[in-house]
């Protein structure tokens, strides 16, 4: 029995939400006029918290006021198997930094590299927070 490898790409992937709701997205390739919500592949024996840190910390202007996983997906893409941490994060500021990034209403977002799965990420994150009460006690 001959056994196939598959790869398996693992990736912290990040919901940053301000206080109105609007939507942090990044444009890792100025060639390319679709945009990403922020997130890295998570190199070997790094956690995604770590990476999900990292990702934050490339975005100069950020001011990070929580940091939560939301939920884990996993699923089939072109390059072999996803496993997908999504971060619910929030936070204010005007994005900077080496990658262009932009707050979008999260009625209106942009378009994206992967078309419907950024947008269904964020309704899932959104959802997930209805039923929370972040504000002080």
């Amino acid at each position: 029995m001959t056994e196939e490898t598959v790869d398996t790409q693992v990736i912290a992937n990040l919901v940053v939400r301000d206080p109105e709701g609007r939507v942090l997205f990044v444009r890792y390739d100025p060639e390319n006029e679709k945009w990403w919500l922020p997130g890295k592949d998570v190199a070997p024996y790094t956690h995604p918290d770590e990476t999900a840190a990292a990702v934050l910390a490339a975005v100069e202007g950020l001011a990070v006021d929580s940091t939560e996983l939301s939920h884990v997906e996993s699923f089939r893409g072109r390059r072999g198997w996803h496993l997908v941490f999504n971060y619910d994060v929030r936070a204010t500021g005007a994005p900077g930094g080496s990658d262009e990034a932009q707050w979008f209403d999260a009625e209106a977002l942009p378009r994206t590299v992967h078309g419907a799965w950024e947008k269904q990420v964020v309704a899932r994150v959104t959802a997930g927070q209805a039923g929370r009460d972040h504000s002080a006690a």
